[in-house]
């Protein structure tokens, strides 16, 4: 999603909710870069390995989770009554689709010459399942494919399912209610790792024939909508009036906190596979004060490093850098480290090396450089074709 700058002071709309769209939250879009650089680094310590650096760089995954945050809160900020079902999803389909294609078929294209047996038509049915946004309901495709990222976007297709639905239950709900409703989401999203503790026990080297179960409730569609709800609860209840008495430095100084525990408690076993990790229950609710601490701070006017030209530049490429950075990580890679394949990577650890901080610097600037021309001249293109055609958002009638 992106955002051109517009600032106000009061809040953008009434409970009942107006029909124009809100105010435009520039810094939001910058906001995405950083979260996407995030889960590039957590691939480069999977792919181009530097020493010392895993257990910082893992972190970086949590940015998927700051997507879902920002996407729920960002659809309820812009959401506007009266807007027609059929026009929103139409809207969604045309932001997330086009690249998404490009996302699926790119690294199935470089990887399908050196597919083996069954693995080619395993890699093709993957990848059809992306384009279909099926991946994420799938456990053994959740993160199978050429490209681990896409089952995200599955997720995601999900939450826009349910949103115009969801929507006309927060908005107009007072903000107590909302904070409740936050509070309870949070107890959600704990519930879900403690139950899967229970069900699976964190083991250092768990057998990965039995872990469909684990898989699917840390990555499913249905284990991951309490973040996108903690977004839309957010969205609305900043709608309604409400500010956190924290600024940006106190929010973000409390996720540097937060993440700062995570590292020390590095070495638990529960900590050892991501899919055991509480990385998500722990940062979603201060992502989302970060995001209404940012969203705050546009809407006083104050001026943000994260509104610059630059950052939202950076952030408009950063859903085809998502897409496309393991693609370019892997090919990368795969040639360092004598075509070891996607399995080997995360079964057979590469060797960690400061030379591997240049093969991971140039990964970033051809990535960039790839996103910036996708965004330019396709991505961007290809949805205003789109949104045209079944996107159109009802005008306002007037009497």
């Amino acid at each position: 999603m992106t955002f051109s700058t517009e600032r106000r002071e009061s809040p953008p709309v009434s409970p009942s909710a107006s029909a124009q769209p809100a105010a435009r939250l520039e810094s939001l879009t910058g906001l995405r870069w950083i979260a996407a650089f995030g889960v590039f680094l957590s691939h480069v310590s999977t792919l181009l390995p530097l020493p010392q650096t895993d257990a910082v760089f893992v972190l970086g995954s949590s940015g998927v989770t700051f997507f879902f945050v920002l996407s729920g809160f960002v659809l309820n900020w812009t959401y506007t009554a009266g807007d027609r079902v059929g026009a929103f999803y139409g809207r969604r389909f045309a932001r997330i689709w086009p690249m998404l294609v490009i996302g699926a078929l790119l690294p199935l294209a470089l990887q399908l010459p050196d597919a083996q047996g069954q693995q080619a038509t395993w890699y093709v049915m993957i990848a059809i399942s992306v384009v279909l946004l099926l991946q994420a309901w799938v456990p053994t495709w959740i993160l199978g494919g050429t490209s681990p990222v896409t089952w995200s976007l599955a997720c995601e297709a999900f939450f826009y399912a349910l949103f115009p639905f969801i929507a006309k239950l927060t908005i107009r709900r007072s903000v107590r209610w909302l904070g409740w409703a936050a509070a309870t989401l949070v107890l959600i999203g704990w519930g879900i790792k403690v139950w899967l503790w229970q069900a699976y026990p964190p083991q250092a080297q768990p057998s990965w024939s039995d872990m469909g179960g684990v898989v699917f409730g840390t990555y499913s569609p249905i284990a991951r909508l309490w973040e996108f709800l903690l977004g839309v609860v957010a969205a609305a209840a900043v709608r309604q009036g409400w500010r956190s008495k924290l600024g940006v430095r106190s929010a973000t100084g409390l996720l540097v906190a937060g993440l700062f525990v995570l590292w020390l408690l590095r070495g638990e076993t529960w900590r050892t596979l991501i899919i055991y990790d509480v990385l998500s229950q722990v940062t979603a609710p201060l992502y989302a004060l970060v995001v209404v601490a940012v969203a705050a701070q546009d809407l006083a006017g104050r001026r943000s490093w994260l509104g610059t030209k630059p950052m939202v530049a950076l952030g408009e490429w950063s859903y085809a850098f998502y897409l496309l950075h393991f693609t370019v990580l892997f090919e990368i890679a795969s040639e360092v480290f004598n075509r070891k394949t996607i399995m080997e990577f995360y079964m057979t650890p590469a060797e960690a090396s400061w030379v591997n901080a240049g093969w991971a610097l140039l990964a970033l600037v051809i990535t960039t450089a790839i996103c910036a021309f996708f965004y330019q001249f396709y991505e961007r293109p290809a949805e205003k074709w789109l949104r045209a055609r079944i996107g159109v958002r009802r005008k306002r009638q007037t009497t």
